[in-house]
């Protein structure tokens, strides 16, 4: 499977991280996993989606990267090729994670 970052939410949190940060080396973990067709993390139950979300996409995954960080991604189809693609969306600390599915 192909993994994408979003350039708007992902990216740029991705990008400030320090290489020996341990959220990036989790990542990049994931990253691997995702390439490799094995699904990681949690998914999220429709009925918690917010909005923005539930209009997008089909699925919706959680990973834990930290005890206070979250990475959000999905995984769609590219219409032209049919490939996979995993896309991840954000990175967010606890927090953010509980306000935006309102925990």
């Amino acid at each position: 499977m192909r993994v994408l970052g979003d350039s708007k939410d992902f990216a740029p949190m991705y990008e400030s991280l320090s290489n020996n940060d341990p959220r990036k080396t989790r990542i990049r973990d994931v990253k691997y996993s995702l390439e490799n067709d094995q699904i990681i993390g949690d998914a999220i139950p429709f009925d918690r989606w917010p909005k923005k979300f539930r209009n997008e996409f089909d699925c919706l995954y959680r990973v834990r990267l930290s005890d206070s960080d979250r990475l959000l991604y999905t995984i769609t189809v590219d219409t032209k090729t049919g490939q996979k693609i995993a896309l991840m969306l954000k990175i967010m600390n606890h927090k953010e994670y509980d306000r935006l599915f309102r925990y």
